[in-house]
């Protein structure tokens, strides 16, 4: 006997509502139950759904669908309100059933908006066994506007996890193990390895098998192999970039090479250089990338550790103006970085000194214009300590990293992790904006005790890759099989199996 279900997404009694106009109603029966609802609710689905195609029909002639009505019910909810009524993870049946009516993308993409992210509200949610006893080397996450999908690198292989974090897919690469790690959409991800020349494409589709054949090679130089990568967001206007740091197998040139990734094909060689004798430091090639989508600048950075200490070259292109010569450039030498990020929304590049390990500001906008070789940096930690550290050529900055998110930094140290915030001082106080230091600490499951002694001195292991996308932040550890995903919603740490 068939059900009618008005806006009503589980089997309980229909309650009393107003009449709606015939012209806006889409009656459908599902699997032997009826459902109402409007083209416009339909039409969310996207244009490629077979859902967004159903027209207005009357109670007496609907449109007939073979599908589980109890998994409809909850896709015509989520249509509805934009997520899910239960806070629980999708599960893999309605996955499927959202799969085949073209909504498993924006299902996907609700569970880890991020608009929800705050970095105060992160906490350890859950680990993620990885498969053989490698430990991860790099993580990433797919950009928005992409469900944010994870990737872990563990020896040669390439696993994704979805954003219910529900189902896993791993592809092995011809890769000993992996350096390099860049989410470009939750099928997609590249990966490279400084001892083994181009970048791996690794493909992961939900419904077909996972595949690393194709290579991308820096033109001239095939046997280049990556230092660092980085990769513009895809947008209607124009397809997705990647830029690529190569370096020769001889270690005598290096160059960020654009690639389109619609095509697979170079556009463009941007900053070449050449070592001449043994002047190394006159051509420090690029170890860390990073795009600013919203200035359209490549942030390109090296060091080289020489008798004479850590020198860095920092440059920023503008690769529509010149693939030759960057629009700012600047050789460090005193308390070089340990790590660089750059942050679109703050406008600033941001660094954890080698020798200090105190964080530094560079406004963007104080930069290019003339003012190459000036001193860019602001000490936005302890100054004083900073300006001791390195007189004293301590190397307090070794293995801490630094990366940006939307209007955040985040420093790692060790096993911890630290946030900074901008926060703006009142008028009284001069109307200043200033950043401010939190702590997010290790997290409840990160210690190790020596020994297996319950008395002993517990130690954190150390963060060796991160990454954030929607409201996560993800961590690999060192000497860990395993990923941690920490949530913005308060959640306790669990195990996926």
């Amino acid at each position: 006997m068939l059900q009618l279900h008005e806006f009503n997404p589980v089997n309980q009694p229909p309650t009393p509502s107003f009449p709606m106009a015939s012209t806006s109603v889409v009656t459908l029966n599902v699997g032997g139950e009826l459902f109402q609802t409007t083209a416009a609710t339909l039409s969310r689905a996207g244009a490629a759904s077979p859902l967004a195609s159903l027209g207005p029909t009357p109670a007496s002639a609907p449109h007939f669908l073979d599908r589980d009505p109890r998994l409809f019910a909850l896709l015509l909810s989520f249509l509805r309100r934009g997520s899910l009524a239960s806070s629980d993870p999708p599960s893999a049946a309605l996955l499927s059933e959202a799969r085949h009516f073209g909504v498993d993308a924006a299902l996907l993409a609700s569970l880890s908006p991020a608009s929800a992210f705050s970095p105060l509200a992160l906490r350890p949610s859950v680990l993620l066994p990885l498969a053989g006893r490698v430990a991860p080397s790099a993580v990433a996450v797919s950009p928005s506007p992409h469900s944010a999908a994870l990737f872990a690198a563990h020896g040669g292989v390439v696993t994704r996890f979805d954003a219910a974090l529900a189902s896993r897919s791993s592809v092995l690469t011809p890769l000993p193990t992996v350096d390099s790690l860049v989410a470009v959409s939750p099928a997609l991800a590249l990966a490279g390895a400084r001892d083994f020349p181009g970048v791996q494409l690794c493909r992961i589709p939900d419904d077909g098998p996972a595949t690393a054949r194709e290579v991308l090679s820096w033109p001239g130089s095939p046997s280049a192999t990556v230092l660092s990568m980085a990769a513009t967001a895809a947008s209607e206007a124009s397809s997705p970039w990647l830029f690529t740091s190569f370096e020769s197998a001889r270690r005598n040139s290096s160059a960020v090479v654009a690639f389109d990734l619609n095509s697979l094909s170079p556009v463009a060689e941007i900053g070449r250089k050449e070592v001449y004798g043994a002047d190394v430091e006159a051509a420090i090639p690029a170890t860390r990338l990073d795009w600013l989508d919203g200035h359209n600048l490549l942030l390109a950075a090296g060091s080289h550790s020489g008798p004479a200490g850590v020198v860095g070259d920092i440059c920023l292109w503008d690769v529509r103006a010149s693939t030759t010569v960057p629009v700012w450039e600047f050789r460090e030498k005193v308390d070089c970085f340990a790590d660089i990020a750059a942050s679109d929304t703050l406008s600033s590049l941001f660094k954890v000194g080698a020798a200090s390990g105190e964080v530094f500001m560079a406004d963007l906008r104080m930069l290019g214009g003339g003012s190459i070789g000036i001193e860019p940096w602001v000490c936005i930690g302890d100054g004083q300590r900073a300006a001791a550290a390195a007189s004293a050529g301590r190397k307090d900055g070794n293995g801490c990293r630094i990366g940006c998110y939307l209007n955040w930094v985040f420093v790692a140290r060790g096993g911890e992790v630290e946030v900074w915030t901008q926060v703006e001082l009142a008028q009284e106080a001069g109307g200043k904006k200033l950043m401010r230091r939190n702590w997010l600490g290790t997290g409840p499951s990160m210690s190790t005790a020596r020994g297996g002694d319950e008395e002993g001195v517990k130690e954190t292991t150390k963060i060796v890759s991160w990454a954030f996308g929607g409201s996560r932040m993800v961590l690999a550890r060192d000497d860990k099989q395993s990923i941690e995903v920490w949530d913005s919603a308060m959640a306790a740490i669990s195990v996926n199996p």
